[in-house]
């Protein structure tokens, strides 16, 4: 396979790994997949023999789970599943990109993003931590928030997150039915 093919092969895989690993997962999945990946690219006669097309499927997942078992063990049921469809395959050659992959999805996940908020009055710690919670929950990662202050909203708030803006706030209720009463 042509180093794009490996490319393309290791993010589909990463990908569905992904998508089957917990969240409190991402770490040792992480942490095997690069365990795997430096065996991989140390070993020649793993590389050969996963590679080979005389060698049966049963005994190429006996050798992996041998190096793995090695290592410690498998730290993932989808991880164990994901290793030996490749292999089974003789794709295991994609393991370092799969695990530079799969690192990606998961920075990805855990990405922080940054909001400005601006509520009509001034916010207690309670009301910021309980805006952030939400807001990572909505947001599926992890956020941190520059409060403002700003009386002329009247109440609710605004969320803006780049470019993009959240009007929850009456100011911004009043304006748009202004706007559509006037149309």
């Amino acid at each position: 396979m042509s180093s794009g093919r490996h490319t393309l092969v290791a993010k589909r895989y990463a990908k569905a790994l992904f998508g089957v690993c917990q969240p409190a997962d991402f770490d040792k999945t992480s942490a095997q997949l690069k365990s795997l990946a430096a065996v991989w690219q140390q070993s020649r006669d793993l590389r050969e023999s996963m590679l080979n097309p005389r060698v049966n499927d049963a005994l190429r997942v006996s050798t992996i789970d041998a190096v793995v078992q090695a290592l410690g063990g498998w730290s993932t049921d989808p991880l164990r599943r994901t290793v030996h469809m490749l292999v089974s395959l003789r794709k295991a050659a994609v393991l370092p990109e799969l695990s530079e992959s799969f690192d990606r999805f998961v920075a990805e996940y855990r990405k922080s993003l940054s909001l400005e908020v601006t509520l009509a009055t001034a916010a207690t710690e309670s009301v910021v931590e309980d805006l952030k919670s939400r807001l990572s929950k909505a947001l599926g990662g992890e956020v941190s928030l520059q409060v403002k202050s700003d009386p002329a909203l009247l109440g609710g708030l605004t969320v803006r997150l780049g470019d993009r803006l959240l009007d929850r706030s009456v100011a911004g209720s009043l304006q748009r039915m202004a706007i559509d009463l006037t149309r």
